[in-house]
């Protein structure tokens, strides 16, 4: 059983955000079971599920997509099947670990305006600003701490002490993910007041996997840019790894096997 306080935040964490079960799962598997030989069993992953409100039918269809997708693997021992991630599903979680574990970008010595609309190649040049952490802020404009790696045809400006009105941030931040922000912080505080005393190991694995979900749907949403410079407030990536570092990591081997 998992305690009443504990149960109130779960509740409202899980209140706060749309949980697609296979996204949950890609959340525990990206945490826990990251390593090239780790894998989680699948009546702990059902457990940990059930801890979070999810029926275990809904847990088999999204193994199932995930599968079938080429996300996990799964593997039989006796009467139960043991999950680890495919090298697909590796590569994947591996490339926005910074975007979700990182520290907060520190702010640049120079910003860079890159206007792409006299570009011959105008959707290549864009292709690759967006790879380089260039954000759009409108068809075409976009923002950046670093020179573009590729510049033929850009227009490009230069500026050590930009001016950013208020408007910069809807244009990129959408208000759904400053919602979705807030309602993290408020919850996220809540959990702080639990940490204070040990939580049952299962209470503890679902408590982190609920933050980093909400904060990873975040996270991957924000422009890869220093985001105090245009958004004061943001400080939500080091309230959320705070927390995380306080629940700490998760012991598959104390759950339920």
């Amino acid at each position: 059983m998992i305690a009443d306080d504990v149960q109130d935040v779960l509740t409202r964490m899980r209140g706060s955000s749309d949980l697609r079960v296979w996204s949950v799962i890609v959340t525990i598997m990206g945490d826990m079971v990251r390593g090239q030989s780790d894998q989680i069993a699948g009546t702990t992953l059902t457990a940990l599920m059930g801890a979070l409100g999810i029926r275990p039918e809904a847990t088999r269809v999204a193994l199932f997509r995930l599968r079938k997708d080429g996300w996990i693997d799964s593997q039989r021992a006796g009467r139960g099947s043991f999950y680890a991630l495919t090298d697909h599903g590796l590569a994947e979680t591996l490339s926005v670990m910074d975007r979700i574990y990182g520290a907060p970008q520190p702010a640049p010595e120079t910003w860079h305006l890159a206007v792409s609309l006299l570009a011959t190649d105008r959707l290549g040049c864009e292709d690759a600003l967006t790879g380089q952490g260039f954000a759009e802020l409108s068809p075409g404009v976009f923002l950046g701490t670093a020179p573009p790696e590729r510049s033929a045809g850009l227009l490009v400006f230069s500026d050590r002490t930009p001016t950013f009105p208020d408007q910069i941030l809807p244009l990129l931040v959408p208000t759904s993910v400053r919602h979705d922000a807030r309602n993290l912080s408020d919850a996220a505080n809540r959990a702080r007041n639990l940490t204070a005393h040990a939580l049952p190991p299962l209470a503890k694995a679902a408590l982190r996997v609920l933050v980093l979900h909400n904060w990873r749907r975040i996270a991957l949403r924000l422009p890869d840019l220093p985001l105090k410079a245009f958004w004061p407030e943001a400080t939500l990536r080091e309230d959320v790894h705070a927390l995380l570092n306080r629940l700490g990591p998760i012991d598959i081997t104390a759950l339920p096997q």
